[in-house]
């Protein structure tokens, strides 16, 4: 008997992994199991019980019904892995031709079709149907944990003080937009946040090199000037904050990846195995308007490809379970106003998946001191959207030599 058929017998003595089971029509090659597996569907859906004479009501080939085994359906789970596995290996090998079918076609052009193919060859999981009973019993024993524990956030520290109470820090499953226009320090707050976090991190940039983040990242831990490490002309005590950086990192082992202009399966394939194979926490992306789009979405507009990505890190936060902050680039109108959820260049999408969005904002303000005007500068990070809390503006002060973001001594609020 086939997997696929055992698959079928255990459906049969117990209706319920109907319902429960991951697999679709398309998991069944043959067309005749397929169709009792419609059917089962079909039946179960109209509120009635799947057995032998059901089907036979459905049309069902008395051949193929006849050998199906009524089993005992404690190993369901197993068989069904099995059948995902089979129907992959199918797929793998249709792509596996359609490359040999289109051998004429540049090296750079197969790879971006093999990339696309293979991202959308299954998207599964570990999704499947939950009582509300029993997810509503976890989260209360969860709340619970954290009223007795007295625990402060529910996610990662960020290291700005306002931000966490604002938003009870980065947490599993939620998608964290940066904005900044160039130069305002938005990769700067991502390593800023990967650094304060105290969590293994995966860090993925499009943009700046492996290089460009080491030296921001020692210009963040040691405030040290950048222009100095730039040139090597540092100190004793200079060298001493970054080796001992160096070793914290060895026992945390965070990882980066910084192909530019990565496209939106690399990162994907990349995010995944930083969670899967790395142990990674939490992950950062820079940024998110040079990630090249899908293989099918390379000759739409420029907004439906920045929203195709974002959508698209939407759902990858909520299968890695995991929190993902990504940096995004602002309008041009930005520079002269204060920036709005609407402020994100080339997409309106990026709002609407953002669960949180922080802004960056150089306020410009005049100033009057002894009857003489002077104009200074200001930076504001701006939570403009917080899905489950308060919206806020943070003033912080922006070092630009050693590229770190503090909150001011004189903000009480938290």
């Amino acid at each position: 008997m086939t997997i696929t058929l055992s698959f079928l017998g255990m459906c049969l003595a117990s209706n319920d992994i109907i319902l429960k089971t991951k697999l679709s029509e398309d998991d069944f090659p043959e067309e005749g199991e397929a169709f009792i597996f419609t059917s089962m569907k079909e039946i179960m859906l109209d509120g009635g019980e799947v057995d032998l004479i059901s089907l036979k009501h459905k049309n069902v080939d008395l051949r193929i019904l006849m050998t199906l085994d009524s089993q005992l359906s404690s190993s369901w789970r197993a068989r069904e892995k099995q059948i995902i596995e089979a129907t992959r290996k199918r797929n793998i090998i249709k792509v596996a031709h359609m490359v040999l079918e289109s051998s004429s076609l540049p090296a750079k052009d197969l790879e971006d079709m093999v990339a696309h193919e293979m991202a959308k060859l299954d998207k599964r999981g570990d999704y499947e149907p939950c009582l509300i009973s029993t997810v509503a019993n976890e989260e209360m024993e969860r709340i619970l944990y954290r009223g007795t524990n007295k625990q402060r956030l529910i996610g990662i520290t960020s290291g700005i003080k306002l931000i966490d109470y604002m938003t009870l820090g980065f947490q599993k499953r939620k998608l964290y937009f940066i904005g900044g226009r160039p130069s305002q320090g938005k990769t700067s707050l991502l390593v800023n946040f990967a650094l304060n976090c105290n969590k293994r991190f995966g860090f993925l940039s499009a943009e700046s090199g492996k290089e460009e983040i080491a030296i921001k990242m020692f210009a963040s831990v040691g405030r040290i000037d950048s222009r100095k490490l730039a040139l090597g002309s540092n100190s004793n005590g200079d060298f001493t904050i970054m080796s001992n950086f160096v070793e914290r990192e060895k026992n945390m082992k965070s990882v980066i990846y910084d192909k530019p202009n990565m496209d939106i399966e690399e990162l994907t394939f990349m995010a995944r195995n930083f969670v899967e194979n790395y142990g990674c926490e939490i992950l950062l992306v820079d940024y998110i308007q040079i990630i090249s789009p899908s293989f099918d979405m390379r000759k739409r507009e420029k907004r439906e490809q920045v929203a195709d990505v974002s959508l698209r890190l939407k759902q990858l936060c909520r299968d890695l379970n995991v929190p993902i902050i990504v940096a995004a680039q602002l309008t041009r109108e930005s520079d002269k106003e204060r920036p709005q959820l609407s402020s994100f260049s080339d997409s309106s999408q990026i709002e609407k998946d953002a669960d949180v969005a922080i802004l960056i904002w150089n306020k410009k303000e005049e100033v009057v001191e002894n009857k003489v005007k002077s104009t200074t500068e200001k930076t504001y990070l701006l939570i403009d959207k917080n899905r489950d809390g308060e919206k806020g503006d943070i003033e912080v002060y922006f070092k630009k030599d050693s590229q770190t973001f503090e909150m001011l001594e004189s903000d009480n609020r938290y």
